[in-house]
């Protein structure tokens, strides 16, 4: 019988979560990392630590093929930022959010980007032939230079955003990067091996506080389920990332996971902001959307998990793809690359029948798309009205 356990990762020596790039190490001497791990990652340490709990337990020795079938149900629910002080338990308000791609800091203030009808006879000039795709709404640029914004947003802001509010912060910077320094010496000359000598950037889960008055501890907050009860699973530490880096497991609450209060009940229009990467068919179109017409213009329409009715796609404000490329333990060669929407990409939806959306707090965190099992695709549902900048 199936469970749920949920737990924090909390990496001991840094993580490091080689990108799709290549090495390249004889060209340049150095590599990339994700700047934060993808779930798939997350995934497969999970299913490496089942694989060796279960041959703990019975005693015997999987061979690659009954390790890839004996672990193929652990699935990643819900994948999360964590960031507390040291020492303390982890709860809600440690939690960090993708920053959404629908925020814009222009001259030192934050600004929220409202989509707006599209002119009509006014083309994009891109290169697809496609309608629907002019048909949707796109938001009017305030003057002035656009500013980076950090990575992560706090709970917070987070908060505040998905129910209109703007928050006074630009934002959280990711933990730190280190780089590590590796060599292969030979054995007969006592000098580096060509091409052996590299760079590597580590992700430094503990930072020193503003003026070195304490220290934060960065962590993944997950939610599982396993093939089996297993209470005292992982029962140690776990290997994640390159060079299978110790990690310890800490319990958490089911509260954790949980929508926060205040997050609007009814909405006129929904927002959906992606909390994790999603992977959909069609690329950036999510999936259950198809082609038709709608208040007499070529439009995207479709049914959304958990959302009642049919939906009309309005805006779509979406990243640059993640490149997500995995290796196959079994088969021992690389997977086929994946372009994933990035975490942070933002659908705007109305009903086709005009009621508002209801209900909002059932769609968080909830699942949209492929890769299910990996964690992907996790929604953060959100206010938004129409007719804002439409009157």
């Amino acid at each position: 019988m199936s469970t749920t356990a949920r737990f924090a990762l909390l990496p001991r020596d840094g993580l490091f979560c080689k990108d799709g790039r290549g090495w390249y190490t004889s060209d340049v001497g150095r590599s990339h990392s994700h700047p934060w791990p993808p779930p798939s990652t997350i995934r497969g340490a999970l299913r490496a630590a089942w694989g060796q709990s279960l041959m703990a337990r019975s005693s015997r020795t999987l061979s690659p093929a009954q390790w890839e079938r004996e672990t193929q149900d652990v699935a990643l629910g819900p994948v999360l930022a964590l960031l507390r002080p040291l020492g303390e338990d982890f709860a809600p308000e440690h939690r960090m959010w993708p920053v959404p791609a629908d925020a814009l800091a222009v001259d030192g203030r934050l600004q929220r980007l409202l989509p707006r009808r599209p002119t009509r006879g006014v083309a994009t000039l891109g290169t697809e032939d496609d309608a629907a795709l002019e048909a949707l709404w796109r938001p009017v640029l305030p003057p002035g230079k656009p500013r980076s914004l950090q990575p992560f947003w706090t709970e917070d802001a987070l908060s505040g955003w998905l129910r209109g509010e703007t928050p006074k912060s630009r934002g959280q910077s990711g933990p730190p990067f280190r780089v590590d320094v590796r060599v292969t010496l030979n054995i007969d000359t006592q000098t580096a091996e060509p091409g052996m000598l590299y760079q590597t950037p580590i992700l430094e889960m503990l930072c020193r506080e503003p003026l070195g008055t304490g220290a934060r501890e960065w962590a993944l907050g997950l939610e599982c389920t396993l093939p089996a009860d297993a209470p005292d699973f992982p029962g140690g530490p776990l290997g994640l990332g390159g060079k299978r880096r110790l990690t310890l497991a800490e319990r958490v609450t089911p509260a954790l996971f949980a929508a926060p209060r205040g997050l609007p009940e009814r909405s006129p229009g929904l927002r959906l902001i992606l909390a994790t990467p999603a992977q959909f068919q069609r690329g950036w179109l999510p999936d259950g959307l198809e082609r038709a017409e709608y208040q007499g213009d070529p439009a995207w329409v479709g049914t959304l998990p958990g959302v009642e009715g049919q939906v009309v796609l309005r805006a779509a404000l979406v990243n640059r793809p993640l490149e997500l490329s995995t290796w196959d333990m079994v088969q021992r060669r690389a997977r086929a690359t994946r372009r994933l929407v990035p975490a942070g990409s933002v659908y705007f939806f109305e009903r086709v029948d005009g009621r508002p959306f209801t209900a909002l707090s059932t769609l968080w965190l909830a699942p949209w798309g492929n890769g299910r099992e990996e964690g992907l695709g996790r929604v953060l549902p959100g206010h938004w009205n129409p007719e804002e900048m439409n009157t």
